[in-house]
C-alpha cells in the first residue's frame, strides 16, 4: 500500500509540474488592465483561454498599425477583428507567419489566434510606418513593456 501511495503522489508531482513547463509564460496571461479602447493608444497583447489576442487602439486620432508575428509551430484559428475596409491580416501558407495591417481610430481592431506546436512568438510591430515606441506595447494582465519593438515570447 505504501508503494502504491508514493507512485501516486510521484505522478501526480510530475503531471503537476508538466503543465508548467508547457505553459506559456505567466506574463502573457490576461488582457491588459490598460487596455481601453477609444482611451488609450497602443498594441495590447495576451493569452487566456481561447489562445492569443492582439489589439490595436487610439484615443481617436487615427494611426496605422502593421507588423508580422512568427511561430516554429503553426498558427491556427486566425480571426480577424478589424473593422475598416483596408484592415487586414495574412496567414502564410506554411501558417507560421502572420502580417497585418490595422487603421484604428478609436475603438480597437486586432485579431486572435492559436499556436499549436509552438514554442515562440516572434512580433515585430510598427505604428504609421516606424518601429512602434516600445512603451505602447502592452503585454499580459500588468502591461509588460518588450525591451524592443521586436521581441519574442517563449512557453
Amino acid at each position: 500500500m505504501k508503494k502504491l501511495t508514493a507512485m501516486v503522489i510521484m505522478v501526480s508531482i510530475l503531471v503537476f509540474c508538466s503543465g508548467y513547463a508547457f505553459a506559456w509564460s505567466p506574463q502573457l496571461q490576461g488582457r491588459p488592465d490598460g487596455f481601453r479602447p477609444g482611451h488609450s493608444r497602443g498594441i495590447f497583447i495576451w493569452r487566456d483561454g481561447d489562445g492569443f489576442h492582439l489589439r490595436t487602439t487610439t484615443r481617436g486620432q487615427g494611426h496605422v498599425f502593421s507588423g508580422v508575428i512568427r511561430t516554429d509551430g503553426r498558427f491556427g484559428a486566425v480571426r480577424d477583428k478589424g473593422e475598416e475596409r483596408n484592415d487586414f491580416h495574412y496567414l502564410s501558407n506554411d501558417r507560421d507567419t502572420i502580417t497585418f495591417r490595422y487603421h484604428t481610430k478609436g475603438g480597437a481592431d486586432g485579431l486572435d489566434f492559436k499556436v499549436k506546436d509552438g514554442d515562440r512568438l516572434t512580433l515585430d510591430l510598427f505604428m504609421d510606418g516606424h518601429r512602434i515606441d516600445t512603451r505602447e506595447i502592452y503585454v499580459g494582465h500588468r502591461g509588460w513593456h518588450p525591451r524592443h519593438s521586436d521581441f519574442t515570447l517563449r512557453r
